[in-house]
C-alpha cells in the first residue's frame, strides 16, 4: 500500500491590524425637522443656517398655537449661546425694548440651543425683496434710530456688538403690531469691555478679526482693539447700504474691501442727506478708550426725522399703505398665524424731541475729516488684563496627559564573584530615597577622617570612623553621586531613599582604616578584597 505522505500546515500569515477609520468630522448640529427638545418642542421649519449652526421655527407640544425660535450650535470647547444668554437675561432685566426673551437654555445630542420668542424677517430680507434693493428715507431712518438704540442698550451694560450688520436685525412678525419694532440678534460675538473693577480692559496691539467685512469699520481691518465707535460704523455702512442700495465693496476681499472703503466713502456720502456725513466726521474723533456722545449722535438721527417733516405714524415700506404694500400684504397673510398680541407705539419708541426744541446741528459742529488730530488711545487699565483671542473658533481642550511611571532601577547583583579574589564589589542600599537636586550637587568626596581632619564647610558631618585592632589595610572607599531625597532629623542624619534614573557618579578617595562599611551611609563603599596568599 502506498505510503501517504504527511501533511504540513502551512503557517498563516500573521494578520496586520487595520488602523481605525477616522471619526468623522462633525459638520452641524444633530436635529432636522420634527426633532424634539427636551421632550417638549418640536421642530417644524428651518428659518436659517449660518457657520455654526441653524435656527428652527419650533412649536410647544401642549400648546401648538404658540410659535418660538430654536437657535443651535454645535457643542464647541466654548459654549458661545450661554454668553448670548447671559446678555439676553441682562438686557431682560435692564427692561430693554430691542431684545428677544429667552425662553430656554440647553443641550441636546451634539449640540446647545436656545429656545426664544419668534421674530419676523431679519432687515436684510425685507430689503431684497424692494425691487431697487433700498428702502425710503423714512424707513432708513426710523430703522437706524432703533438700531442704534439697541446698540446703546448693550453699551449701557459694558459690552460691544462686534458683528452689527442687517441679517442681525429683525423686525416683529409681518401683520402684527410689532412689524414697527426692530429687534437686535446675535450676541454671539459680543465682548465685554470692563474689568471685574470695572476698569476699561486695555486695547491689545493685534486685535483678531471679528465681524463682517463689507460692515466692518477701517479700525477692525487694521486689527485695531474694537471700540465702542466701531459699532456705530457699521451702523453708518447699513445706514448708506439702506438709502443707496448695494455697497461697491460688496463681496469684494479684505484687503480691496479696505481699499474701497478709503477711497469711496466721500462719493457715497454725498449721494445721502448732510447728517449722515455728519456722523462719519464725529465717529473719526472718536478711539477705544473714548466713551460716545450718545445724545449727539441720537440728536443728528432723529434731524433727519425733523428736517423732512417725517412722522411716526408714517407707514414703513412693509407695512399696510407703504410704497411696497404689493409685495408684503401676500407674505404676512401667510404667517397669520404666528402674530402676537403685543401692542407698539412708534412715537414712544422713536422718542423724537417737539419741533423747535432741540439743536440744529450743521457741519461746523463737526471736526472735517482730514484736519483733526488722530485720536490716541492710552489705556485706562491699571493693570495689563487684555483678552487674548485667536482666529477662528474656540479650540477642543487638550487631553490631560498620563503621568509616565519609571520602571523600579534594576540592582547589579556581585553575588558570583563574591568569593573571587581580587575582584570589586559595588552594592546599593536595597531601599534609597531621592535627594534634591541642590543636595546632589553639593556631595563632595569623603575627607580623611584621622585625628587632625577637619569635616568640610557647608556640609553634612560624619562622625569619626571606630577602628577594629586588624592589620592595615587599603581600602578603596567609593561614593556615588545618586540623587537622594534628604531627611533631616535632629542629628542631622541622612535616610536612604528610591534610586534616580540619573547615571551615579563615583568619586573614589584612598581612606586609611580597617573599618566594614558604615551604617546608614549616603552608598556602600567598594572593598578591594586581597588575594590570598599560597602557603
Amino acid at each position: 500500500m502506498a505510503a501517504i505522505a504527511p501533511v504540513v500546515a502551512t503557517p498563516a500569515a500573521p494578520a496586520v491590524p487595520t488602523p481605525p477609520a477616522p471619526k468623522p468630522k462633525e459638520k452641524g448640529p444633530a436635529c432636522k425637522l420634527s426633532t424634539i427638545i427636551n421632550g417638549q418642542f418640536v421642530m417644524v421649519q428651518m428659518i436659517g443656517k449660518g457657520g455654526y449652526g441653524v435656527v428652527y421655527e419650533v412649536i410647544r407640544r401642549d400648546s401648538p398655537n404658540v410659535r418660538f425660535a430654536c437657535k443651535a450650535e454645535l457643542a464647541l470647547a466654548h459654549n458661545n449661546l450661554k454668553t448670548e444668554w447671559d446678555l439676553m437675561t441682562l438686557l431682560k432685566d435692564n427692561k430693554s425694548k430691542h431684545n428677544i426673551i429667552g425662553v430656554e437654555l440647553g443641550s441636546e445630542r451634539n449640540y446647545n440651543y436656545i429656545i426664544m420668542h419668534l421674530v419676523g424677517p431679519s432687515l436684510a430680507d425685507l430689503r431684497k425683496n424692494i425691487p431697487n434693493k433700498a428702502f425710503t428715507l423714512y424707513t432708513t431712518t426710523v430703522c437706524g434710530i432703533q438700531c442704534f438704540d439697541s446698540l446703546v442698550e448693550i453699551q449701557r451694560l459694558g459690552y460691544i456688538h462686534r458683528d452689527v450688520k442687517p441679517s442681525n436685525f429683525a423686525i416683529g412678525v409681518l401683520g402684527s403690531d410689532e412689524e414697527k419694532l426692530v429687534y437686535v440678534l446675535d450676541f454671539g460675538l459680543c465682548r465685554n469691555m470692563f474689568n471685574k473693577s470695572k476698569e476699561l480692559r486695555k486695547p491689545r496691539m493685534k486685535a483678531p478679526f471679528r465681524g463682517t467685512i463689507p460692515y466692518c469699520s477701517l479700525n477692525i481691518h487694521q486689527r485695531m482693539e474694537p471700540g465702542r465707535h466701531d459699532d456705530f460704523w457699521s451702523l453708518l455702512y447699513m445706514m448708506i447700504e439702506f438709502h443707496l442700495s448695494d455697497l461697491p465693496w460688496e463681496n469684494m476681499t479684505k484687503e480691496n474691501t479696505k481699499k474701497e472703503k478709503e477711497s469711496k466713502i466721500d462719493s457715497l456720502l454725498g449721494k445721502c442727506p448732510l447728517e449722515f456725513q455728519m456722523i462719519r466726521c464725529y465717529l473719526m474723533s472718536l478711539c477705544y478708550s473714548r466713551e460716545p456722545d450718545y445724545a449727539k449722535i441720537r440728536g443728528v438721527l432723529c434731524q433727519i426725522m425733523i428736517t423732512n417733516k417725517f412722522t411716526p405714524d408714517m407707514p414703513l415700506d412693509w407695512q399696510n399703505g407703504g410704497p411696497y404694500e404689493n409685495i408684503f400684504k401676500p407674505l404676512a397673510a401667510v404667517v397669520k398665524h404666528k402674530r402676537s398680541k403685543k401692542k407698539v407705539d412708534l412715537s414712544e419708541l422713536l422718542d423724537l424731541p417737539k419741533p423747535g426744541t432741540a439743536p440744529l446741528y450743521t457741519m461746523r459742529d463737526f471736526p472735517t475729516p482730514g484736519e483733526q488730530e488722530q485720536p490716541r488711545d492710552e489705556s485706562v487699565s491699571k493693570s495689563d488684563d487684555t483678552i487674548i483671542e485667536k482666529e477662528g473658533p474656540p479650540p477642543a481642550p487638550k487631553p490631560i496627559p498620563k503621568p509616565t511611571i519609571l520602571p523600579a532601577p534594576v540592582l547589579k547583583n556581585s553575588n558570583e564573584n563574591h568569593h573571587k579574589a581580587g575582584t570589586t564589589i559595588s552594592v546599593r542600599p536595597p531601599t534609597p530615597a531621592q535627594r534634591s537636586t541642590g543636595e546632589h550637587n553639593s556631595l563632595k568626596p569623603l575627607a580623611p577622617t584621622g585625628p587632625g581632619a577637619r569635616s568640610p564647610t557647608n556640609h553634612l558631618s560624619l562622625k569619626p570612623l571606630t577602628a577594629v585592632p586588624q592589620p592595615p589595610t587599603t581600602i578603596k572607599q567609593s561614593v556615588r553621586r545618586v540623587p537622594v531625597h534628604r531627611h533631616k532629623s535632629d542629628n542631622d542624619s541622612v535616610k536612604p531613599g528610591a534610586v534616580s534614573k540619573h547615571n551615579p557618579t563615583t568619586m573614589t578617595a584612598k581612606v586609611q582604616h580597617p573599618t566594614p562599611p558604615l551604617n546608614g551611609s549616603m552608598a556602600a563603599p567598594a572593598m578591594m578584597i586581597p588575594p590570598t596568599p599560597r602557603k
